[in-house]
C-alpha cells in the first residue's frame, strides 16, 4: 500500500496538495470566528460548507472514473450518518469530559457507525433518505443537552488555530492521492470523516467552554444537510454530466441549503405574515 501511494505521488502537483489543505485550514478557522462573533446558529450553519470535500471531489474526479467518484460520493452519504452520531456523542459528553476525551468517544462513535453503514449499497436516495431519519433523530434527541444560556467568550491564537487548520487539511489531501487503492468505498467514507469538525468541537470547546459547543454542535448537525445535498447532488449527476458541470450544481446546492439554514429564523417569520 504505501509503494502505491508513494508512486501516486508525482502525478499530485504540491499546488494541488495545498489547495486541499488551505481549504480547510480556511473553513476551520472562518467557523471558529464566526461562532465568537455571530453565534452557535452561524457558525454551525457555515460549517456545512463543502470546503473541504469539495477539493477532495474535484481532484477525486480528475484522478478517477464517474461511475468510481458516484459510489464515493454515495458512501460519503453514509459517512455522513455516521458525523451525526459523532455529534451526538460529543454533545453527549461536552459537560462531563475533558476535550480531547470527548473527541475520542465521538471519533469511536463515527467508528462504529462507519462500519455498520459500509455494509449498505451506494444508492443515492436509499442513502440521502437514511441521512434525513438519522439527522433527524440525532438532532431531536441532542436539543436536551441544551442550555439556556450560552456564552462565547473567550481566546485562542491565530498561530494555533492556523497550526490546527492545517493538519486537518492533511487529511483530504491523503484521501484523495490515495484513492487510487482504498477503493471508492474507502474514498467516500474517509473522505467525509469529519476531520474538520474534530479541529472545529476540541477547539470551540476549549475555548468558549461546554454549552457554547453543544449548541454549536446542535446547528451543525442540522448544517450537515449542505455536506449530504453536495454528495447526493455528485452521486447522482456525474454519471450524466461532466465533473465541473456537476460539482457546480453540487456547490449551488450546497450553498442554497446553508443560506436556507443560516436565515431561517427570518425565512420562518415571513411565512408567518
Amino acid at each position: 500500500m504505501l509503494h502505491a501511494l508513494l508512486a501516486a505521488l508525482p502525478d499530485i502537483s504540491l499546488q494541488e496538495l495545498a489547495i486541499r489543505m488551505l481549504a480547510t485550514t480556511f473553513i476551520v478557522m472562518a467557523v471558529i470566528w464566526a461562532v465568537g462573533v455571530f453565534g452557535p446558529l452561524i457558525g454551525g450553519a457555515l460549517a456545512g460548507l463543502p470546503i473541504t470535500l469539495g477539493p477532495g471531489f474535484f481532484f477525486l474526479s480528475k484522478q478517477a472514473t464517474a461511475p468510481f467518484v458516484s459510489q464515493a460520493a454515495s458512501y460519503a452519504l453514509l459517512s455522513l450518518c455516521a458525523t451525526q452520531f459523532f455529534l451526538l456523542a460529543y454533545m453527549m459528553t461536552a459537560k462531563r469530559c475533558r476535550p480531547i476525551v470527548c473527541l475520542s468517544i465521538a471519533c469511536m462513535a463515527w467508528l462504529i457507525f462507519a462500519l455498520l453503514f459500509r455494509f449498505l449499497p451506494p444508492r443515492p436516495w436509499i442513502n440521502l433518505g437514511l441521512f434525513v431519519l438519522t439527522t433527524a433523530a440525532c438532532w431531536r434527541y441532542g436539543a436536551r443537552f441544551l442550555s439556556d444560556s450560552v456564552s462565547a467568550k473567550g481566546k485562542t491564537g491565530f498561530g494555533l488555530l492556523l497550526l490546527r487548520g492545517i493538519i486537518a487539511g492533511v487529511l483530504v489531501a491523503t484521501v484523495t492521492t490515495a484513492s487510487h487503492w482504498i477503493g471508492p468505498m474507502g474514498s467516500g467514507l474517509i473522505l467525509a470523516f469529519p476531520v474538520g469538525f474534530t479541529v472545529m468541537t476540541i477547539t470551540i470547546h476549549q475555548r468558549f467552554g461546554p454549552s457554547c459547543i453543544i449548541a454549536t454542535i446542535h446547528s451543525i448537525m442540522l448544517g450537515t444537510g449542505s455536506l449530504a445535498a453536495f454528495c447526493a447532488t455528485i452521486a447522482l449527476l456525474i454519471p450524466h454530466l461532466s465533473a465541473h458541470l456537476t460539482l457546480g450544481f453540487a456547490v449551488s446546492c450546497a450553498v442554497c441549503v446553508t443560506l436556507a439554514l443560516a436565515f431561517r429564523g427570518k425565512i420562518l417569520a415571513a411565512f408567518r405574515r
